[in-house]
Parts: structure tokens; sequence; C-alpha cells
């Protein structure tokens, strides 16, 4: 009789030092959930650590996982973190490199998908959901971001607001700018997610005093602040599944918010939205956004997953909007919907991703060549 094929075993890192630290404990609890709900002959891995990044002192703690592990339990690790031994960073990311574990990383927001442990993961040689530090460096600029796919794609295809990136010094030239649209605006951070912050104005003129005291309160997280055209519309949201060099689109969700605005209030507050996936996704305008997500996707090398979010117009243009390097998990957030309309549950998406898993490296750099002096 065939010895009984052991169970891949899967850890996650989780937490972090961002705004977004919340984001990223619902994201593993929802996680963890889904998981202890299965019959242990349902799971397809087996969960071996779960590395805590704390916001207070920025060490990690190791979470140990057992056969009656509870939530309840998670979360009294995750409140009270005296009761594990914290270890800097990189001494973890070197424990981890010689045990060769798989690592789902669901550090949020800064540090966590804005290229920082994305290098440092490249640097240690670790097997994970990581990606190439370049990529979520882009995607985490949304002024970059919309400037490469502005690039890419031509305005019949696909349009970008119209744009300005303000640093601390132009601070007293904002309001001129802003009223320089001639029209609504919205001011949101340049690097910051889950629409921290993102304001819209019907008419920057009459708000001089509410915008900048929003510049300066944006300024004191993040480096830029952009203020942008506002769109009128009906916002959409494309998840992508990215198994180099194919590209499996999920089911468009359409956003419908009280303002019609998505904001972060909209985002965590009951009633003030509505996200469902659109009806008859056959629909011409549904197969261009999964067409324009396909599209970017797969010319910037992005890896294990992806959500693009567009703003369609009464006209049918379609706006780019931003770029999700990393997609909120939580039990009632866009991408899980979307990939149970697709058929796939949170569960069967993590095991999804270690099965395709391939180990980002960097290339070496290092060419040898003659000097002429």
């Amino acid at each position: 009789m065939p010895p009984e094929k052991k169970p891949r075993e899967v850890s996650f890192i989780f937490g972090g030092i961002s705004t977004e630290y919340d984001a990223s404990i619902s994201s593993l609890t929802h996680i963890i959930s889904s998981y202890l709900a299965l019959s242990h002959v349902e799971r397809p891995f087996s969960v071996k650590h779960m590395y805590h990044v704390s916001r207070d002192d920025s060490l990690v703690r190791i979470i140990p996982f057992h056969s009656a592990f509870t939530v309840a339990e998670l979360q009294a690790y995750i409140s009270d973190e005296s009761t594990l031994p914290g270890d800097r960073l990189l001494a973890i990311f070197d424990k981890i490199r010689k045990s060769n574990e798989y690592i789902v990383n669901l550090l949020h927001g800064q540090f966590g998908e804005d290229g920082g442990i994305q290098t440092l993961a490249a640097l240690s040689g670790l097997m994970g959901t990581f990606g190439d530090p370049h990529v979520a460096s882009l995607t985490m600029n949304k002024y970059a971001m919309s400037s490469f796919v502005s690039s890419l794609l031509p305005t019949e295809v696909v349009k970008v607001p119209k744009t300005k990136l303000i640093k601390p010094q132009d601070i007293h030239n904002a309001v001129q700018i802003a009223t320089s649209f001639g029209g609504p605006i919205v001011v949101k951070p340049n690097s910051l997610g889950s629409s921290l912050f993102a304001t819209p104005f019907s008419d920057p003129s009459t708000f001089e005093t509410e915008i900048l005291a929003l510049l300066r309160r944006i300024f004191k997280y993040d480096n830029t602040v952009l203020i942008q055209e506002f769109i009128h519309g009906e916002e959409y949201s494309c998840g992508c599944l990215i198994d180099s060099p194919n590209v499996i689109s999920l089911p468009v969700v359409k956003i419908e918010a009280d303002r019609r605005f998505f904001g972060h209030e909209e985002k965590h507050s009951y009633g003030l939205s509505l996200e469902h996936i659109a009806d008859n996704q056959d629909d011409e305008i549904f197969q261009r956004l999964n067409l324009i997500s396909n599209r970017i996707a797969s010319s910037i090398d992005l890896y294990n997953m992806a959500r693009f979010d567009f703003m369609v117009t009464e006209n049918s243009d379609v706006w780019f909007l931003e770029c999700n390097y990393i997609p909120g998990l939580m039990k009632n957030s866009m991408f899980p919907k979307m990939l149970r309309h697709y058929g796939m549950t949170i569960i069967d998406l993590i095991s999804w991703l270690e099965s395709i898993s391939i180990q980002y490296s960097e290339k070496n750099h290092f060419l040898p060549y003659n000097i002429v002096e």
C-alpha cells in the first residue's frame, strides 16, 4: 500500500506597520475560519506557522498552529503579544528560508505591497506570494501606475483621469491647482490603500480651508498627494488570477455607493454601498473591462492575483482608477465574492497559489566588462 501523501505546508505573514493593519488581520481571520470549518480530510494543505508583524514594536511573533486551534485563540495571541517572544523580521526570514516554508503574504499597504517586503523576500530567497518588488512598487504608486496604463493603452480603449501630484512644498499652490481643473475633484493619498482620506470636492474654490487641512493630514502618512479629476459614472472592479504567462479573469463586481463615491467610509461602514457581481457578464462593457485588466496584468509581470478598479461613464468610456496588488481577502470584500462566483473558495485560492508558485529571483546584475581608460 503506497504511503499516504502528506498535505502541503503553508504559512502566513500578516499584521504589519501600515494603516491597513486591521485589513490584514481580517484577511487572515477569514482564511483561518474557512480552513477550520473544513474537516481534516477536506483541507488541501496544512497550516504550519502564522507570523504576526506587530504594529507596536515591528517585531515578528510566531503563532503556533495545532490540531485544536481556534479563531478565539488567534485573536487572543494578536491582542496580547506579551505571551510570545518577538524577533526581527530578517532573523525570521532566515529561519523561514532554512525550513523552506511557503509564505502567503497578507501584509496590506505600506511595506506589505509597496516593494519593501518583496525586496527582503527576494534577497532572502523565500518561496511565497511576494512577487517582483518593482511591480509592487509601481502598483502602489497610483500616479506612476496611471501613467503606465496611459502609455500602455490608447485613450479609445481606456482613459486616465487628469491628475496632479502634490508634494509638501507645493501646498501653497494646491488650491490654485485644484481650481484649475474647472470642475469636481478628488483629493487622495498617492500610496495609501483602502481609499484612506480620499475625499471628493464638488467645487474646489469653495473648500479652500478643507482642502488645505486634508492635505496637511495626508502628508503625515504619505509623501505625496493626488488632486484628480472626478469622473462621473459607475464603478466596477475586475479581479485576476495570474499563472504566468496566463491571466484568468474573474467575474466583474459592480459598486453602488450612496454618494456615487466609493471612499473609505463606504468601504467599511455597513449600508453605505452595495458590491455585487454584475449581471450579464457577457455584456460588451464587461468583456472590455476584462480585456483591459488582462492586458495590464500581463504587461507588468504580476504574480498570483490582482484587482483593478474602473469607472464607466454614460457614454461607455472606461476610466482606469487603480490597481490593488494584494486584494483584501476579508469575508465580505470584493475579491472573495469574485472567487465564489467563479467557483473557488478562499482555501481553494491559497491551495492554487501554492501549486502554481514560481519563486521570484532577481536577475544577476553583475556583468563583467573591460574598462577603457
